[in-house]
């Protein structure tokens, strides 16, 4: 964290560190054969998940200036409206998918420390989230610690239809 990170990238950048710790506990004792697997339901499997928040946890730090590129084979499989798939070969493995999460809700936790207070006041006007929040910052905020915990929440019920217990 840099010392001159303004109080709106503190507050956001401490929780969407945090869910890398969150998503470890929620997916350590997942079985690699499992990684891909709805388990015959249409539930999100995790490999779907970490790859839908970690895209557009990109997509949010692109929404705020900041340069990362985004994949076009993953916006393919993890764009809004985007099903899960049950063809495990089009998502990375266990360990493969985990990595990229963490080092992409890294680099944006680093990219909103560096902004200041001027980005996250600045409007959403002209953005998909302009008629829900105001500023970016807004827009930052369910970005990163709303719309990954949802997700992640996914990943618990996951584990209840694959006979899982809770996530320790």
């Amino acid at each position: 964290m840099t010392s001159t990170a303004s109080s709106t990238a503190m507050a956001i950048a401490a929780p969407t560190r945090f869910l890398i710790s969150f998503a470890d506990m929620l997916m350590n004792d997942i079985d690699e054969s499992k990684w891909a697997d709805r388990c015959g339901t249409t539930i999100n499997h995790p490999a779907f998940v970490l790859g839908h928040t970690a895209y557009y946890a990109g997509f949010c730090m692109q929404m705020l200036g900041g340069e990362i590129e985004l994949d076009d084979n993953d916006a393919a499989l993890y764009e809004h409206g985007k099903e899960c798939s049950d063809d495990s070969s089009l998502y990375p493995n266990k360990a493969d998918s985990i990595a990229a999460f963490n080092e992409r809700i890294e680099t944006v936790a680093e990219f909103l420390e560096s902004l200041d207070e001027s980005a996250f006041m600045a409007s959403s006007e002209g953005t998909f989230f302009a008629d829900r929040f105001p500023t970016m910052g807004g827009v930052a905020a369910f970005m990163m610690i709303g719309h990954i915990p949802f997700h992640l929440g996914q990943i618990s019920a996951w584990r209840r239809v694959a006979g899982m217990g809770s996530a320790s």
